[in-house]
């Protein structure tokens, strides 16, 4: 019974494992070394266009050879002055697919090719930030010339308060968050560890019960003393 519980809890984890790794990614790029998509690299901050602030519902988008485009997460529409949200629950703009640590990310804004800066920061202006997997990084964006809306762009009801638009994204699946993927863990090893000790209260149950019945078995033969008379 110890074994079936221990092969349960097992089995639990191993699909656990399987679900974080679930999302559905192109094949491999044979130049990266590289046999499984890493965790995404996600990005907030601010964006200027022209030294202003660039207007609700302009897409932006990472590249770098490896990471997926035109899927959930890349590109994002841009919010009043900004893109993607600190709050891990609302999305933001994510590097992923199969892409080595360190890889220099690019960014477009409405198709422009932006300057980055981590935010809160004096630093100089780069063209690309470096891909870091599991990262979430508040990094700022700006572009020389004036950018404007996709005309198909709108937003969702909740854009009064956080924006955030809708992405139209025809191809690819969403990837679960990470926040999400770990909850999910956490669940299924809980419940790998529940079922083990269930297993080892009945396992000492049954124990217990055979003692008790074996006793009763004892009481009731017939001594020797018994069997002379």
């Amino acid at each position: 019974m110890k074994s079936l519980f221990l092969i349960a809890g097992f089995l639990v984890f191993m699909i656990a494992l399987l679900t974080v790794s679930a999302a559905e990614v192109p094949s491999l790029p044979a130049e990266t070394g590289i046999s499984q998509p890493l965790i995404p690299h996600s990005f907030y901050g601010t964006i200027t266009a022209a030294g202003s602030p660039v207007p609700a519902g302009v897409p932006v988008e990472v590249d770098a050879p490896g990471i997926r485009k035109g899927v959930p997460g890349n590109p994002v529409y841009s919010n009043e002055g900004g893109y993607g949200s600190p709050d891990p629950f609302k999305p933001r703009l994510a590097a992923q697919g199969t892409v080595e640590p360190g890889t220099e990310l690019a960014f477009f804004v409405g198709g422009v090719r932006a300057e980055v800066r981590p935010a809160g920061t004096e630093s100089e202006w780069q063209s690309v930030f470096a891909y870091s997997p599991g990262g979430v990084t508040n990094l700022d964006l700006r572009v020389s010339v004036p950018v404007t809306p996709d005309p198909n762009y709108r937003m969702t009801t909740e854009e009064t308060s956080s924006s955030q638009p809708v992405a139209n994204t025809p191809h690819g699946q969403a990837a679960p968050s990470q926040e999400v993927m770990l909850g999910l863990v956490a669940i299924l090893v809980i419940l790998a560890v529940i079922a083990f000790f269930l297993g080892r209260r009945v396992e000492k149950r049954e124990k217990e019960t055979g003692g008790e019945e074996g006793s009763t078995q004892k009481s009731e033969s017939p001594s020797k003393d018994e069997k002379q008379e």
